[in-house]
């Protein structure tokens, strides 16, 4: 019986060490992203905050003169996550899904679309 015990006690902290390295929540800092094989936003600055099942990303030009942003949900679904706009600086983009895939190396996350086209990285503050 305590055998029994033990083993249990042993998938619990294993189960709570692996659903621990795939939340993605905290604050970060925008550094790059890649669209179509291209730089975009360069130089522009940008915060990302990640809580729960919810996704907040924000982002300002170089002169400060423009500010884009997108508010969602994140569900995982697979290898991948399913991001859904909420609310958006075009209003066009609300209700739209994107399959990413989310990638954590030490303190920078990558969100990366599955087919390639598309890559931000994010340093965690």
């Amino acid at each position: 019986m305590k055998l029994a015990g033990k083993i249990v006690a042993m998938l619990v902290l294993v189960f709570s060490m692996v659903a621990g390295a795939t939340s993605f929540d905290g604050n970060y800092k925008f550094s790059s992203r890649v669209k179509n094989g291209a730089p975009d936003l360069q130089g522009w600055t940008g915060d990302m905050v990640v809580k729960g099942d919810t996704i907040s990303r924000t982002y300002k030009s170089v002169d400060g003169k423009e500010e884009r942003f997108y508010i969602g949900t994140i569900k995982k679904d697979g290898d991948v996550y399913v991001v859904k706009y909420t609310k958006a600086y075009k209003p066009e983009y609300v209700g739209n899904e994107h399959k990413n895939k989310f990638i954590v190396n030490g303190a920078t996350l990558s969100i990366e679309a599955t087919d390639g086209k598309f890559k931000e990285v994010w340093t965690k503050k």
